[in-house]
């Protein structure tokens, strides 16, 4: 339940239970009114004027009636009529005799307690002629009823007050203690991780059942937790990569320098040699630092703000050509295939792209002999263009697959050689930042092929070309 629904549920019960207390009042006043029981009767028979009966003696009417209870019941006699009444035996506008009344009274005076009242007897007691009298005739069960005190409306009330307003103080409870818990169990794990504890797992309050905006925040929390590590895990090895590959060129110009410095190295022609191996490895390191440099800038995504409509078939074809002429030195067979539409436009970075396929083809010139072959081919589909390079070397290990792209990872076969493992890392950070996939497929002794997918749904076909 959504932590807004929760809320709203608690402004609600908080609204509600005095709010149906209010109502119940008035409601529970009504229920037990005389005037509700009898006073419409009462009303309607007034207004039909056809009584002769003063506003003081309707008002002493009204009156009278008020004061009796509503368990009582009561009949209304005047001038040998039942005006109005409540008494089954006795039907308002039936005419009858004093003496009808009484006998009536006698009957079922076994039955009932009755009492009768004269109003106006009082007023009139003085007046010389005869006038007749409004007699409030009123009874009750001779035997109470078991139950006095709250009688059927109040009981049944107060009972549903009651038990709506333990629901609602039950439900504010509980929806209490599941916000409570679930932020101070997220502002406890959160601080674990801000005091830099990134091993420590975000969970939900065992209170929440189900997903509202904290299990949500949670779970995303808990997301950048894991990215955080893995980040951290990955400056480490970064910082370590580095650390290993340039402590060995270092070592050896610091050596060189020391040995020509000391003495130990006094002959000319063996000073030029260790000068030449200290220049040697200081363009190494050299290189090693702009590989850095170069990586650190690809993890900038402004360049990604510039990219451009290139046409596909032209860049390939060019680097094509290039390799032909490199592969020749090198005495290897290039085959190239290039089966795409002239007029395509691929968004890229056009000098990003021509390093990745010159990478690729580099670790193909590097793991080869001479004689093996090198193909480049483009084949364009229904919704992508399928860029790769194969070649038919030394191969990969199926455990080196998995890891290949990782960050100064090298492949078992490749550890004599020379690199820091960047390479393929930032082929791999290219294409993802242009949106495309990369894969391999390699098998050892036979060769490896980089594939790499460019979906069209960002293409131009540019017919004016």
């Amino acid at each position: 339940m959504k932590i807004r629904t929760q809320l709203n549920i608690l402004i609600l019960g908080i609204i509600l239970i005095p709010l149906v207390s209010i109502i119940a009042l008035p409601l529970y006043h009504y229920a037990t009114s005389s005037e509700r029981r009898l006073l419409n009767g009462y009303k309607q028979i007034r207004e039909m004027g056809e009584y002769d009966l003063s506003e003081d003696d309707w008002e002493m009417i009204r009156l009278e009636i008020n004061n009796i209870p509503p368990t009582v019941q009561v009949a209304i006699y005047y001038d040998y009529s039942v005006l109005i009444s409540n008494i089954p035996e006795l039907k308002a506008g039936s005419i009858l005799t004093p003496g009808e009344i009484w006998g009536f009274i006698t009957s079922t005076n076994n039955e009932y307690d009755y009492q009768m009242q004269a109003p106006m007897m009082e007023r009139r007691r003085y007046m010389s002629s005869y006038e007749p009298e409004v007699i409030v005739i009123s009874r009750s069960k001779v035997k109470p009823e078991k139950k006095r005190g709250l009688n059927r409306y109040v009981f049944p009330s107060l009972i549903g007050i009651l038990v709506f307003e333990v629901f609602c103080i039950t439900l504010i409870i509980r929806l209490s203690r599941t916000i409570s818990s679930s932020i101070t169990l997220l502002q406890q794990k959160t601080q674990k991780i801000a005091d830099g504890a990134l091993d420590t797992k975000l969970e939900s309050s065992r209170h929440s059942v189900k997903s509202n905006e904290i299990t949500s925040l949670t779970e995303s929390l808990d997301r950048m937790r894991i990215s955080l590590k893995d980040e951290q895990e990955r400056r480490n090895k970064f910082i370590m990569g580095i650390s290993h590959d340039l402590r060995t060129p270092v070592a050896l110009i610091k050596g060189y320098s020391e040995a020509i410095t000391d003495g130990v190295v006094n002959d000319m022609d063996e000073i030029k040699k260790s000068l030449g191996i200290v220049e040697t490895k200081a363009d190494q390191l050299e290189s090693m630092i702009n590989d850095l440099i170069n990586y650190v800038k690809l993890n900038n995504a402004d360049w990604l703000q510039t990219l451009e409509p290139i046409s596909l078939k032209p860049l390939l074809e060019n680097f094509a050509s290039s390799s032909k002429s490199t592969a020749e030195v090198y005495n290897r067979n290039i085959v190239t295939e290039i089966d795409v539409d002239e007029n395509l436009k691929v968004p890229m970075d056009r000098n990003l792209v021509n390093r990745v396929l010159e990478n690729l083809f580099s670790n193909a010139l590097r793991y080869t002999r001479d004689g093996d072959s090198i193909t480049i081919s483009c084949i364009q589909k229904k919704d992508s263009v399928v860029v790769s390079v194969t070649d038919t070397g030394i191969g990969m290990e199926e455990k080196d697959l998995q890891r290949i792209f990782d960050l100064f990872y090298r492949a078992t076969n490749s550890r004599r050689e020379q690199g820091m493992g960047i390479g393929l890392s930032v082929v791999k950070t290219v294409i993802d930042a242009h949106g495309w996939k990369i894969g391999i497929e390699s098998e050892l002794g036979k060769g490896s092929s980089f594939i790499i997918t460019i979906p069209l749904e960002n293409a131009l076909v540019n017919k004016s070309c």
